[in-house]
């Protein structure tokens, strides 16, 4: 194991279940914000994986370790990542806090022995989604926003009814929304922007 993994797990015993092992590695880490919100993710993500036949077992585990990687400080996050190989691009380093994905999909991968490519992709890009999305990728991408705190998401009911119509129109809902307010973002990811080209095209200006 990479020596900046093995510094992170440096003195925790892994229960043995994804779901202990996901949920007591952030308390073990003190973030137990964290842990709140990957439940509440891991639940909605089965729910809409099974509403939209997706495999429900891989958004359960996507919804449980897309976010592990913030046992990090942000403030770290730049320098372990090139310790560890991940191809940095300038908005990320601008924004160290977009990484995470990448950095939990390491994470996921290497310390909790995910190998199904599908997870890892979906973690990857969960926070921003990408072009030619896979329908695990939306499911996770989906209910990571539909899980944020209310006063982070004033889209939610709007996201919910779309929900309700299809995961494309639940995607281009919130992509939509952002892309909105593309002119607040501190940098505009690229694979935003794919995503954004590649799934709403008739809106696109």
């Amino acid at each position: 194991m990479q020596e900046p993994l093995a510094k992170l797990c440096k003195g925790f015993s892994f229960p043995g279940d994804i779901d202990s092992d996901a949920l007591e590695f952030l308390m073990y880490h003190g973030r137990q914000d964290v842990a709140k919100h990957v439940l509440a993710v891991k639940d909605m993500a089965q729910r809409i994986a099974s509403k939209f036949s997706v495999n429900i077992e891989l958004a359960r585990c996507a919804g449980l370790l897309h976010d592990i990687s913030l046992v990090i400080p942000t403030s770290d996050m730049l320098q372990t990542s090139l310790e560890l190989g991940i191809e940095v691009i300038a908005e990320e380093k601008q924004v160290p806090y977009l990484i995470h994905g990448k950095l939990s999909a390491l994470i996921a991968e290497e310390v909790f022995g995910i190998k199904n490519d599908s997870v890892i992709h979906a973690i990857s890009c969960h926070s921003t989604l990408c072009a030619n999305a896979s329908s695990l990728d939306k499911v996770l991408f989906v209910a990571d926003k539909m899980s944020w705190e209310p006063e982070h998401s004033p889209f939610r009911l709007e996201l919910a009814e779309a929900l309700e119509k299809s995961l494309d129109e639940a995607v281009g809902c919130f992509l939509t929304w952002t892309w909105n307010r593309k002119d607040k973002l501190d940098v505009i990811h690229p694979w935003l922007k794919e995503a954004w080209n590649d799934l709403v095209p008739a809106k696109n200006e």
